[in-house]
């Protein structure tokens, strides 16, 4: 190989990195394959094993749900996937998941 072909292939390297962590930033790709796995009656346990962390988040609320709340795919510009699990009883009775957008400052423009 001369130095020019290796110099081409480095340079095709990084772009092809420099691409997927774009995307990644923007949130495209982000994926959540493990909330097709969450069905109710499922444990603790079962839900942490499915995660694969314990929740960023756990709150009590009045109806007896207790609820985990997990943040997932996060990107640069502050966006990240929300997953809420409630359980009664030691048990999955509810799942949520949502895309939580970071809010932008507004662009000022100039008084001229």
């Amino acid at each position: 190989m001369t130095g020019k072909t290796r110099l081409l292939q480095g340079l095709a390297v990084w772009f092809a990195a420099l691409t997927l962590n774009a995307c990644s930033a923007l949130g495209i790709g982000g994926n959540l394959p493990f909330i097709d796995q969450i069905r109710q009656g499922q444990t603790y346990d079962e839900v942490t094993s499915i995660m694969k962390s314990k929740p960023s988040y756990r709150r009590f609320m009045e109806n007896g749900i207790e609820q985990w709340e997990y943040h997932k795919n996060e990107a640069l510009s502050g966006d990240y996937d929300v997953i809420l699990v409630g359980f009664r009883d030691g048990r999955v009775v509810s799942m949520d998941s949502f895309r939580y957008i970071y809010p932008k400052m507004p662009e000022v423009k100039d008084a001229k």
